[in-house]
C-alpha cells in the first residue's frame, strides 16, 4: 500500500493548489493514502502531517497560495534536521514525498534522495529558473500580473513624460523580464542573461526622445548588474532603483520606479497554469507508481521529461540567446 506525502516548499505561487489537487486526485484513483504536511519542510521537522481526503482539495484548483503553507527551509536546515523528518515519514508510513516548489526545494529534494529519502519533485515558481523544464507553474500567472501591470503604467508614463523603471522578480534569470516585458509592450528589457553597458540604455532612452516619444517604459530583472551603486533593501540590492539613479545622471529625463514585487506571487493561477499544474501532477503520481524516485518532472516540448534532480540542481533554467536575439525586435 502506498502511502504518498504532498508538501509546497520554497516561495509560493499561483497554480500549487493546483498542482497540489491533481497529486491528491490521481492518488485517490490509484487507491493511495494520501497525507499533508503543513509549512512544508519546517513542519516536516516538526512531524506536522495530517491524512488527507477528497473533501481536502475540494474547490482549491482557483485558489492563490497554498492551502498547506510553504517555507524557504535551507539546505543547511533540512541537513540539520534530517533524522527528525526521516522519523515523521516513517511515523506515518510515508511511501514516497511529492515536493512541490521552487529551485530551493529541488536542492532539498536531491538531499532527500541521496539519503535514501523517496521523492519526485514537481517545478512549482513565478521565475521560470528550474532546469528540466520549458516552464514551471506560475510563471504563467506572473507575466500576466506584469502584463497588467505595464498597460497600466504606459497611461501614467504617457500623461507625465517620464521613464518608468518597474522592476520584476527572477532571481539570476530574466524571463519575467523579457516575457513581461514583451506581453506588456516595454520599451526596454534589462536582464542578467546579456546585460548592456548602461550606456546603451541612456542612448536608447535619449534617442527615443529625440523621435518625439516622450515617455519610456524600462523593465529590469530583480538579478540585473546595474553598473553603478545600487540601493540595499533588506539585505539586497534593488535594481530599480540603482537603474534609475544612474539613467536619471546620464539623460537628465524624468524617472519613477515601480517594484512590482510580491504582487507577482499572488492571485488566481491562469487558465495556462491550472493546466500545467494538473498534468505535472498527474505524472509526478504515475512516476511515483512506476517506482521512479529522484526525479523532477517537467514539460519540454509538450512532452512530459523526467530529470534527476542532480542534473536538475546543477545549473539554472536561462533564457536562450536565441530567444534574446528574436525578443530584441521590440527594443
Amino acid at each position: 500500500m502506498r502511502r504518498v506525502a504532498i508538501m509546497t516548499a520554497g516561495a509560493d505561487a499561483p497554480g500549487m493548489n493546483a498542482a497540489i489537487r491533481s497529486v491528491a486526485r490521481r492518488s485517490f484513483e490509484l487507491g493511495y493514502d494520501v497525507l499533508m504536511v503543513r509549512d512544508g519542510f519546517e513542519g516536516l521537522a516538526r512531524g506536522d502531517v495530517e491524512i488527507m481526503n477528497k473533501k481536502t482539495v475540494s474547490g482549491i484548483l482557483p485558489l492563490g497560495g497554498s492551502i498547506f503553507g510553504c517555507s524557504r527551509a535551507s539546505v543547511d536546515f533540512v541537513r540539520q534536521n534530517l533524522v527528525r523528518m526521516k522519523d515523521a515519514l516513517e511515523t506515518n508510513n510515508i511511501t514516497t514525498s511529492v515536493i512541490i516548489g521552487d529551485r530551493s526545494a529541488v536542492a532539498v529534494g536531491a538531499l532527500f534522495h541521496a539519503n535514501g529519502i523517496p521523492c519526485v519533485v514537481v517545478p512549482n515558481t513565478i521565475d521560470n529558473d528550474i532546469y528540466g523544464t520549458d516552464f514551471s507553474i506560475g510563471f504563467d500567472s506572473a507575466i500576466t500580473t506584469i502584463s497588467d501591470a505595464l498597460d497600466k503604467l504606459h497611461t501614467t508614463a504617457s500623461s507625465h513624460h517620464r521613464v518608468m523603471i518597474v522592476e520584476v522578480m527572477g532571481r539570476e534569470t530574466g524571463w519575467l523580464a523579457l516575457y513581461g516585458g514583451l506581453a506588456g509592450g516595454a520599451d526596454f528589457i534589462a536582464i542578467p542573461e546579456q546585460p548592456v553597458p548602461i550606456e546603451t540604455l541612456a542612448t536608447h532612452l535619449r534617442q527615443r526622445k529625440e523621435e518625439g516619444k516622450d515617455f519610456s517604459i524600462v523593465v529590469v530583472a530583480e538579478g540585473y548588474p546595474v553598473a553603478l551603486h545600487q540601493p540595499v533593501v533588506s539585505g539586497r540590492p534593488v535594481a530599480g532603483y540603482g537603474l534609475a539613479e544612474a539613467l536619471g545622471e546620464m539623460t537628465n529625463l524624468s524617472m519613477r520606479v515601480t517594484v512590482l514585487g510580491y504582487l507577482q506571487r499572488g492571485g488566481s493561477p491562469t487558465v495556462s497554469d491550472r493546466l500545467l499544474a494538473t498534468r505535472l501532477g498527474l505524472a509526478a503520481v504515475n512516476a511515483v507508481r512506476e517506482g521512479k524516485t529522484g526525479i523532477l518532472v517537467g514539460e519540454v516540448g509538450q512532452r512530459i521529461t523526467f530529470t534527476e534532480l542532480k542534473e536538475a540542481t546543477s545549473q539554472p533554467h536561462v533564457i536562450p540567446a536565441d530567444v534574446v536575439l528574436q525578443a530584441k525586435t521590440f527594443y
